[in-house]
């Protein structure tokens, strides 16, 4: 008990707070924080602490919603599902990382993921609104898990819910908002970019999120949704 107690507070504490203190700077001034994450090139413990807090409330927040998908929440979803959101959210850095390196940027791609790890926070704020739509679109994909596909199920069963095709819609624009007020600065600030470069990073960088989403995100959701689904 005695070692576990040390290791905590020696190693995993002031990851902890450093992480936090981190949160607080971007929160308090964006100028601050960005010149700060300048430095990070390597990978950033802090800011992956970071990452992974958030991958653990958008699992929580996500496990209501996979009882409408007929799954069962058990310990070993959720950490399945906190990977996986936590995977996801640093392919998303990378994507804009890249996107910044393709137009000139001398960061490395740690750097932008190390800084995306922080402003997913906001992700945790939307998916609390997304929470309708997303146990509509989780049961559309339980649905489908005997077809070929789920888009048409998923799309149908969002559709059919006034409360989820709302949801949907306002999900919609708190993403529009992120990115044109999050992502735009973060490319623009990071990478010393312009503001006409700041605002092409950022489109090229959704380009290849897109990609991710399409052959990466939607179907391995799918296949675990299927998987557990089938276990209930």
């Amino acid at each position: 008990m005695k070692e576990i107690a040390g290791f905590f507070l020696e190693k995993v504490w002031p990851t902890v707070t450093a992480s936090a203190s981190d949160a607080g700077t971007y929160f308090r001034s964006n100028a601050v924080f960005f010149s700060e994450m300048k430095a990070r090139t390597g990978a950033c413990s802090r800011a992956w602490f970071f990452g992974i807090v958030v991958a653990v409330g958008l699992g929580v927040l996500g496990l209501p919603a996979s009882r409408s998908a007929g799954i069962t929440p058990t310990a070993e979803f959720a950490v399945v599902m906190t990977l996986a959101n936590w995977l996801l959210i640093a392919l998303y850095g990378v994507c804009f990382g890249l996107a910044a390196r393709m137009l000139g940027s001398q960061r490395g791609l740690l750097t932008s993921v190390n800084t995306f790890f922080y402003l997913s926070g906001w992700m945790v704020f939307l998916k609390i609104f997304e929470m309708p739509a997303l146990g509509a679109r989780l049961k559309g994909m339980a649905q489908s898990c005997s077809l070929d596909g789920y888009d048409l199920a998923v799309t149908t069963a969002i559709q059919h819910s006034s409360m989820a095709f709302v949801s949907d819609k306002i999900v919609l624009g708190g993403y529009l908002a992120f990115v044109c007020f999050c992502v735009i600065r973060m490319q623009r600030q990071l990478h010393d970019f312009g503001g006409v470069k700041a605002w092409l990073a950022t489109a090229v960088g959704m380009a290849l999120l897109s990609v991710i989403i399409m052959i990466v995100q939607e179907p391995v959701i799918s296949q675990l949704v299927c998987s557990y689904a089938s276990q209930t």
